[in-house]
């Protein structure tokens, strides 16, 4: 048993040494390491991708002509983008260098447009927002207009990250080699995350990859399902907190969501209110979300679908009394609110569920949660990638566990998920668990409608239709008057 646990402290060994290498080989020969790390990462995906093409092709008579054909063309593009990588050498690094500036104007998008909703709503501490703001912007613009600038600013930085991530990496490997005495007196928080740009994506990644077995190799895929117990943590009891991964195949859904559940409750929180979006849905009025468990999951599973990853706290006593008092805490600044079906079902009892189609009139409607907006605060405005469903879901996490805390950069459900993963792998992390819920492990779970619909198609209706649909019926309220 001792050996299997000593596996992870290596793997930070030999990861967090492989990674210093590269970012000391970054800083000193420049270009040339962009040459090497495009022939290696372009074999890969180039051979990822003929492993799938061949796949699809052996086994064609023996799965469906659609599920040979995902998997075929998914092997095409990789093949296809694994040449491109390839071939950067030769046609030059300009796209990376566009792409990373590219990056830097969005992150100083972010920084100011968190600082107008901090500034709006009296959120204290904003001016950092603005600093980093002007710093992005000065950066980016440097980037632009600099010559050379653009090559030598992406290799800088590529460089030093790498160097402080491997040695993140190293710290970790000698953390874990500690005694249990020492390690238990050690404050371990000071983390950093991988790249935004890498770790959104994972959820969604994973999942793709684990349909495809489903496809290939349905008895492998099926032992995925099952509750997954790292060496040293296994264990039948129930968790006491859960910590839910979201991840959809389509639209917003491959960003993910994350949620948390404690004493069979889920507290979710979003932005809900369609009235109040702005910025193509990033913006809008913070809504907290608490409802059941079973109906909860059933219904995101079923109606969406989506899978969940389910990630399971062990909890002490004193630790759940800290959860406890931090939901109560959120709760006390929270005010009820109606979703648009909850009006309508007031003023009309005989309404059918398709009456407003926006997905937060939907939520309410089938999973029977409880509504609810901030009178102030970080919550009180939702911003997709700072005051988000994460952030809500770790300051919970940070209460109960302050020794295993989040990075604090762009908290997306993607990086979480990475997080979560790394606690998972940790010997002495409270988390012992991982459990993925989709349509298949929650077989014969219930969810039933307040509201009944007039047909199992409108039922199912997505997340992207519901809020389309609801805000054509808006629009063409607003031209119908306009004409009258």
């Amino acid at each position: 048993m001792k050996r299997i646990l000593k596996i992870y402290p290596l793997v930070c060994l030999i990861t967090g040494l492989l990674i210093i290498a590269a970012g000391i080989y970054a800083l000193s020969a420049g270009e040339l390491i962009l040459q090497v790390a495009s022939i290696v990462g372009g074999a890969v995906v180039t051979v990822q991708g003929l492993g799938l093409v061949l796949s699809a092709v052996l086994k064609r008579k023996i799965i469906s002509k659609e599920a040979a054909g995902n998997i075929f063309f998914s092997g095409l593009f990789n093949i296809l983008v694994g040449a491109f990588i390839l071939f950067l050498p030769v046609i030059g690094f300009a796209p990376i260098y566009i792409v990373f500036t590219a990056y830097i104007f969005v992150n100083a998008l972010i920084k100011i447009v968190d600082y107008q909703i901090d500034r709006r709503d009296n959120v204290p501490g904003r001016v950092k927002q603005l600093i980093l703001f002007l710093f992005f912007i000065v950066f980016g613009i440097l980037m632009v207009f600099v010559p050379g600038m653009g090559k030598r600013g992406f290799l800088v930085v590529a460089g030093v990250y790498c160097i402080i991530y491997g040695g993140f990496q190293l710290s970790e490997f000698v953390f874990q080699c500690l005694p249990e005495k020492i390690r238990s007196k050690i404050n371990n928080k000071i983390t950093l995350p991988m790249p935004v740009l890498l770790s959104t994506l994972m959820p969604f990644m994973k999942m793709k990859t684990r349909h495809r077995k489903h496809i290939l190799n349905p008895e492998k895929a099926a032992q995925e399902l099952k509750t997954f117990y790292p060496a040293g943590k296994e264990t039948d009891a129930a968790p006491d907190m859960e910590v839910m991964i979201h991840v959809g195949e389509k639209g917003l859904g491959t960003f993910g969501h994350c949620d948390l559940c404690f004493e069979d409750e889920v507290i979710s929180y979003g932005s809900y209110d369609l009235d109040t979006v702005s910025l193509f849905g990033g913006v809008g009025d913070g809504i907290l979300v608490v409802g059941k468990r079973e109906s909860y999951i059933r219904f995101y599973v079923t109606a969406t679908p989506r899978e969940i990853y389910s990630y399971g706290f062990r909890l002490t006593e004193e630790q759940k009394r800290a959860v406890r008092k931090e939901i109560a805490d959120i709760k006390e600044t929270v005010y009820p609110w109606d979703p648009p079906l909850s009006a309508v079902i007031k003023e009309t009892p005989g309404a059918k569920g398709e009456s407003v189609y926006d997905w937060g009139s939907k939520m309410w409607n089938c999973t029977g949660s409880d509504f609810y907006k901030f009178k102030s605060g970080k919550m009180k405005t939702y911003f997709a990638v700072t005051s988000n469903c994460v952030m809500m879901v770790d300051g919970i996490v940070r209460k109960a566990c302050s020794d295993t805390t989040a990075h604090r950069t762009v908290l997306t459900p993607g990086g979480y998920y990475d997080y979560l993963e790394h606690l998972l792998a940790k010997a002495e992390s409270p988390v012992f668990c991982r459990k993925i819920y989709n349509a298949e492990t929650t077989e014969g779970w219930q969810y039933k409608p307040r509201v009944p619909y007039s047909s199992p198609e409108l039922e199912k209706i997505t997340e992207t239709e519901a809020n389309h649909r609801a805000k054509k019926e808006k629009q063409d309220k607003i031209q119908g008057t306009k004409k009258k």
